[in-house]
C-alpha cells in the first residue's frame, strides 16, 4: 500500500510538472525562441520520466554504495531511458492513435526527402528546425491530456504572453526611433506573432461568450483586451495578420449562421454579405488614389526653373504620385545644391531606410505637386524633410492611417511592377516573383521535388536561368507553404502533406471543435503568402497547436 501510494504521489508530481511544462512552452512562443527549445526538452524529459519505473530505479539506486553508483549510473540510465522510449513508442504507434501518427509523418517527409539531397548540411539543419514536428504530437498524445479547467487556464497564460508581447512592442515604438514596423516585434516575426494575435483574439472571443464560466467583470476584460489586440494590429500595420484574422472569423461565422438558425445567425449573415463589399470599397478608394493622374499639356511643359537651369522632363514614364507626374520638371543639379543646403543626409546617398534618398525626395516632391528644383525645396517645411529623411516617398504617409498606408503601398508597388518588371524592395510584388520561380522548379521536378537540403540549390540556379531581374539580396524561397512542400518533395509530397492536414482533425472530428477550426483556418491562410513552417518559430507554433487542440485536450469546445 506504501509503494503504491508514493507511486500516486510521483505521478501526481509528473502530472504538475507536465502542465507547468506546457505552460513553459505556450508563453515562450511569443515570447523566447530560446525558452521554446527548453521547454519541448522539460516535456520530453517529463513524458520519459512519467514512463518510466521509479520504483525499480529507487531500488536499483538502493542497492549499491554511492562509490559503484557514480560508474554505472550513467549507463543505468541511458537503459531506463530506453525501456521507457520503447513504452512511450509502444502507446503511440496504436492503430486507434493514426490520427497522430498521420500528422508526425510530416517530419518523415522531411527524412525521405534526404533520398534526392546533395546538401546535407541544409538538411541537417531544416531536420533540426522541423524536430517540434515529432516531438510535439508523440508528448501530447501519450501523455494525459487537459481537463477542460486545465486547456483553459493554459490558453488564459497564453493570452497574458501575447499581451506582454504586444505592450512591449508598443513600448518600443514610442519610445525609439524606428525605420520599419517589423522591427517592434523583437521575440519572433511580425507576421508570425500576428497569428498568435488571431488565435488570442478567437481564444478572448470565446471566454467573452460566458460559455467558459467566467464572470462579468471578466468577461468584460477579455472584450477590452480583443479590442486592444485589433488596434495593435492596425498600428502595426500587419496586414497580413487582420486579412487571416478576418478571413477566420468568416469561416466561423458562416460555421455558426449554418449550425444556428436564430436572430443573431441572420445577423450574422448580413455582416457576412456587407464586410466584402465595404472592404472592397474601401480597396477600390485607394487603387483609385494610387492610379490617378492629374491632366498635364506635355508641349506647354516650362523649359528652365526660376534660376533658368534647363529642366528634364519624361513624358514616357507615366508614374505618379498623389496624381502628379513624378519625371516632369527635375532639375537635378539644383536640386541637389538646394538639398544639401537643408538637410545632413546626401542627396547622392541613402536615407534611414537605406533607400537611395534622391528617389525619395523626387516622389515626395512630386506627392506634394511640387517641381524638383531649388525653389521646390525652399516650399519643403522641416517636417518634410525630416520625413525625407525617414525614407517617406510621399506625403500621403504622412496624413492617412497606418492601415491605409499600407495597403496603399502595395498598390503601388503592384503599379511599378506591371510597368517596369521588377520587384526588388518590394515584399508584395517579390512574392510573385518567388511563386513564378517556384511554379518553374516544379515543372522540372515534378514527381518526387528536388529534396529536403536541396531548396536553395535550386532557387539560386532557377534565378540565374530565368535571369530574373530579382536583386541577390532579395532572391528568397517561396513564400507559400504549399508551393515550398511542392518544390522540396514533388507532387507525391504535397499530396501527403494535403493528407496529414486533413485526415487528423476529419478522423477525430474535430473542425468542429472551435479553438481547432479557428486556428486550422488562420494557419492554411497564413500559408498561401508564408513558409510558415519553414522556421523554428512557425514549425513549433503549427506542431504544438495542432498537437494541443486534436490530441491533448480531452473534449471537443462547441460554439
Amino acid at each position: 500500500m506504501r509503494a503504491q501510494g508514493k507511486h500516486i504521489k510521483i505521478s501526481s508530481i509528473l502530472t504538475h510538472l507536465y502542465f507547468w511544462a506546457l505552460v513553459l512552452m505556450i508563453i515562450s512562443i511569443p515570447l523566447s525562441r530560446f525558452m521554446m527549445s527548453v521547454a519541448q526538452f522539460t516535456l520530453s524529459g517529463i513524458m520519459i520520466l512519467e514512463f518510466m519505473s521509479l520504483e525499480n530505479v529507487r531500488k536499483f539506486i538502493g542497492r549499491y554504495p554511492f562509490y559503484i553508483l557514480i560508474f554505472i549510473i550513467i549507463p543505468a540510465a541511458i537503459y531506463w531511458t530506453y525501456e521507457s522510449l520503447v513504452q512511450i513508442f509502444k502507446k503511440f504507434l496504436r492503430k486507434e492513435n493514426l490520427p497522430a501518427i498521420v500528422f508526425l509523418s510530416l517530419f518523415i517527409l522531411h527524412l525521405i526527402g534526404l533520398l534526392f539531397t546533395v546538401d546535407f548540411d541544409y538538411a541537417l539543419k531544416d531536420l533540426r528546425v522541423k524536430l517540434p514536428l515529432f516531438v510535439l504530437p508523440i508528448v501530447l498524445t501519450v501523455s494525459k491530456p487537459l481537463n477542460r479547467r486545465q486547456f483553459h487556464s493554459l490558453m488564459l497564460f497564453f493570452v497574458g504572453a501575447v499581451l506582454a508581447g504586444t505592450l512591449i512592442s508598443t513600448y518600443i515604438l514610442f519610445t525609439q526611433d524606428i525605420n520599419n514596423l517589423r522591427e517592434i516585434s523583437i521575440f519572433i516575426s511580425h507576421i508570425r506573432f500576428s497569428l498568435l494575435i488571431g488565435i488570442a483574439i478567437f481564444t478572448l472571443a470565446y471566454f467573452a461568450t460566458g460559455q467558459a464560466g467566467y464572470g462579468r467583470l471578466l468577461r468584460m476584460l477579455f472584450l477590452v483586451l480583443i479590442a486592444w489586440f485589433c488596434l495593435y494590429m492596425v498600428v502595426s500595420a500587419s496586414i497580413t495578420g487582420i486579412v487571416v484574422l478576418f478571413i477566420a472569423l468568416f469561416v466561423i461565422a458562416v460555421h455558426y449562421t449554418l449550425k444556428k438558425r436564430n436572430l443573431y445567425s441572420r445577423m450574422a449573415t448580413v455582416i457576412l454579405l456587407l464586410a466584402p463589399v465595404i472592404i472592397m470599397v474601401f480597396i477600390m478608394g485607394i487603387v483609385t488614389d494610387v492610379y490617378k493622374m492629374n491632366k498635364v499639356d506635355f508641349s506647354g511643359l516650362d523649359k528652365q526653373t526660376e534660376q533658368g537651369t534647363l529642366y528634364w522632363h519624361d513624358t514616357t514614364n507615366l508614374q505618379t504620385e498623389n496624381g502628379h507626374f513624378v519625371w516632369i520638371y527635375v532639375a537635378t543639379d539644383e536640386l541637389r545644391e538646394a538639398w544639401n543646403r537643408r538637410s545632413e543626409y546626401d542627396f547622392d546617398g541613402l536615407d534611414s531606410k537605406e533607400q537611395i534618398l534622391k528617389y525619395t525626395l523626387i516622389r515626395f516632391m512630386s506627392s506634394k505637386g511640387l517641381r524638383k528644383d531649388a525653389a521646390g525645396v525652399e516650399e519643403l517645411t522641416d517636417s518634410d524633410i525630416s520625413l525625407v529623411e525617414c525614407g517617406e516617398a510621399s506625403i500621403h504617409y504622412h496624413e492617412r492611417s497606418v492601415f491605409y498606408i499600407r495597403l496603399y503601398k502595395i498598390i503601388w508597388e503592384a503599379q511599378q511592377y506591371l510597368r517596369t518588371g521588377d520587384p526588388s524592395g518590394h515584399s508584395a510584388m517579390q512574392r510573385v516573383e518567388y511563386w513564378k520561380t517556384s511554379s518553374l522548379i516544379i515543372g522540372q521536378h515534378l514527381l518526387f521535388g528536388v529534396g529536403t537540403g536541396d531548396m536553395n540549390i535550386a532557387f539560386e540556379r532557377q534565378y540565374e536561368l530565368m535571369n530574373s531581374p530579382l536583386k541577390p539580396e532579395f532572391r528568397w524561397r517561396s513564400h507559400n507553404q504549399f508551393l515550398s512542400i511542392t518544390v522540396g518533395f514533388g507532387f507525391i509530397g504535397i499530396i501527403w502533406f494535403m493528407i496529414a492536414l486533413i485526415y487528423p482533425p476529419v478522423k477525430t472530428r474535430r473542425f468542429t471543435d472551435y479553438f481547432y477550426l479557428s486556428f486550422f483556418v488562420i494557419m492554411m491562410v497564413s500559408m498561401v503568402s508564408e513558409d510558415t513552417i519553414e522556421t523554428q518559430a512557425g514549425v513549433t507554433i503549427f506542431a504544438f497547436f495542432t498537437s494541443l487542440f486534436l490530441f491533448g485536450k480531452k473534449d471537443k469546445t462547441s460554439i
